[in-house]
């Protein structure tokens, strides 16, 4: 589900990137932290940014306390270390109703030029790795839908907005379909994306927000279930210039979204199979952020 996001958070800023975007109010993301998104009987919100804008090297290093922990010292996390640990949490939120929420908190700094994630080149990289290979059994694909399309559907076109639609397949036992609206912020030293699964293509002919379950026949090949609606999800990540170490960004992802009993029968899948699936992608992310621009390339060390 992290590779998924990063994946799609890598394509909306390629879709977004512009040099004279500003720091406008994300409206999506005031949304997801107050009053949250609707998951079977109640609202689930997403947590504030660890980093607000603006802050001194002190108040980062003071607001990033909260992530440490005996496996995670603030040293270990801001080392320049293709190796270095990251923080993953997944935790479980009460059930509501029919809904069974679930919520992914990921921190991780990488070291490299922070202009590079507005670097349309470096981000196709990102995009071309992490959405046409499966991993662990997961693969994304996705697509930012075109004018044309949002205007077949009556729907607005709004500045700094686009609408994404996603191909999810999750550990080989669910295909998640679904559009998100997204929304791209800016700060002087910050670049924040948030996204949220649009009611709009509910029932979508083509673009529909919708679930099948995957399994194999007694010949080994892959049945796919009958479609079934889904809805409940959304997204932010964050990219935040750390003032100390210089070079040094933090990205941190928070997430949530609706888990039908349906998708592994109950089998706890995201504890087990999440945190390889993240590390392979964090690594990767790093070694590539660390590539500096020009002739003389060099990669930073394991």
């Amino acid at each position: 589900m992290l590779a998924a996001t990063h994946a799609l958070a890598v394509l909306l800023l390629i879709a977004t990137a512009s040099p004279g975007q500003s720091g406008e109010h994300n409206v999506i993301l005031g949304d997801l932290l107050e009053p949250g998104i609707s998951i079977g009987n109640r609202r689930v919100r997403l947590p504030i940014p660890t980093l607000a804008d603006g802050l001194s090297a002190r108040q980062q290093q003071q607001a990033l306390s909260p992530i440490v922990d005996d496996n995670h010292s603030l040293d270990d996390l801001q080392r320049k270390a293709v190796v270095a640990p990251f923080v993953l949490r997944i935790a479980n939120e009460p059930n509501a109703g029919q809904g069974r929420p679930r919520r992914v908190d990921l921190w991780f700094v990488a070291h490299g030029d922070f202009d590079r994630l507005s670097d349309e080149e470096f981000l196709k990289q990102q995009v071309n790795t992490e959405t046409k290979s499966k991993q662990g059994g997961s693969l994304t694909e996705g697509a930012i839908l075109t004018e044309d399309q949002l205007r077949a559907r009556k729907i607005e076109i709004v500045r700094d907005e686009r609408f994404l639609t996603v191909n999810l397949e999750l550990f080989d036992r669910v295909n998640v379909r679904g559009t998100m609206r997204a929304q791209l912020s800016r700060g002087v030293d910050s670049v924040t994306l948030a996204a949220t699964l649009d009611s709009q293509f509910a029932h979508d002919s083509q673009f529909p927000n919708a679930w099948h379950s995957l399994q194999l026949d007694d010949a080994g090949h892959v049945v796919t279930g009958p479609a079934r609606p889904y809805s409940g999800a959304a997204w932010y990540c964050k990219a935040t210039k750390l003032k100390q170490p210089l070079g040094a960004v933090l990205l941190e992802y928070h997430i949530v979204f609706d888990e039908p009993e349906g998708w592994f029968n109950g089998a706890n899948l995201l504890r087990s199979k999440l945190p390889l699936l993240v590390q392979d992608g964090v690594r990767k992310f790093r070694r590539r952020f660390a590539v500096q621009a020009g002739p003389a390339r060099q990669t930073a060390a394991d």
